[in-house]
């Protein structure tokens, strides 16, 4: 397996990175998760676009060239054997893997003197992996899961709030609370009391005919599948609310799902103790995620034939 370090492709046993690097000494660093289809990134230029727009804005030197990480990423894609065609990408491998989990970190790099004074920070340090995806099985998709309510709180007031920051340990530990409970993933309210988001996905909910998700303000990372959904809404017909909700409203919806990049849109059927309507995958969330699957297709394609 081969990864992108600092613009060289390196055997993954021999990609290394600084001890004094802030990212693993503070948490200073940002990243992005892509998915491929068939060796084709989807949405692309949102993912770069949202990474760049947040290097800016915790001031984080931008370590490449804006096409610089989307070549890098078709380059590892490649060089892993992750573009099918037609031809077994590793010894024994009985086919060409159909899709890819790409992510890119970026941190502000080593600091001179270890300090919170960030102007003697960098250059910064950028690594890139790449490698096969398996989404969850089928039956998630079909029957729908369960989701827990997290104990702790998002912050809907923090500077990060928005940010795609690489520290996870309050989601990471919220999930693992909710993974013993039979629970797909855990839900997060805000300090306010509001439904905020999953601990890697966002989440909507049906009332009515109308589609609801929480609000930015409510301290919800702005998902790139999140906006995608949204977008579908719009050109569906289909009525849309962004808002802020108390844990009743998700409760008592007749339909819900989350939202990532890499699963899409996951129905959701129980919250906690409480079946969502009737328990099973409901109609619109069927047809936002047949839409969503139209879409990849179509983007996919065009960006085949662009290639």
């Amino acid at each position: 397996m081969k990864v992108y370090v600092n613009g060289k492709m390196l055997d993954r046993d021999k990609a290394v990175i600084s001890v004094f690097d802030r990212g693993f000494l503070y948490g200073d660093a940002i990243f992005e998760t892509m998915r491929s289809y068939g060796g084709r990134l989807f949405r692309a230029k949102d993912h770069l676009g949202r990474l760049y727009s947040t290097l800016r804005a915790l001031k984080i030197k931008q370590p490449v060239a804006d096409k610089e990480a989307e070549k890098a990423a078709y380059e590892l894609l490649e060089i892993n054997g992750l573009i099918p065609d037609g031809k077994s990408p590793r010894e024994g491998a009985s086919r060409a893997p159909q899709d890819a989990r790409i992510r890119i970190t970026i941190s502000r790099g080593e600091s001179e003197d270890r300090k919170m004074d960030i102007s003697k920070s960098g250059p910064p340090t950028i690594v890139m992996t790449a490698e096969e995806y398996f989404p969850p099985p089928d039956k998630y998709y079909e029957n729908g899961i369960a989701v827990d309510i997290a104990e702790s709180r998002r912050n809907s007031r923090t500077v990060l709030k928005n940010f795609k920051v690489v520290n996870y340990l309050d989601s990471i530990l919220a999930r693992n609370e909710a993974l013993p409970k039979g629970c797909f993933d855990t839900i997060f309210l805000n300090d306010a009391g509001y439904v905020c988001e999953g601990s890697t996905s966002n989440i909507f909910m049906v009332s009515g005919n109308k589609l609801l998700t929480p609000s930015l303000d409510c301290g919800v990372l702005p998902g790139i599948t999140r906006k995608v959904i949204l977008e579908i809404s719009r050109y569906a017909g289909l009525g849309m609310q962004e808002g802020k909700f108390i844990l009743d409203d998700l409760k008592n919806a007749s339909e819900a799902f989350i939202t990532n990049s890499l699963f899409e849109v996951m129905p959701v059927v129980k919250v906690e103790e409480k079946i969502v309507g009737k328990g099973s995958v409901g109609v619109m969330t069927k047809k936002i995620h047949g839409l969503y699957r139209e879409l990849i297709e179509k983007s996919t394609a065009d960006t085949k034939q662009g290639a």
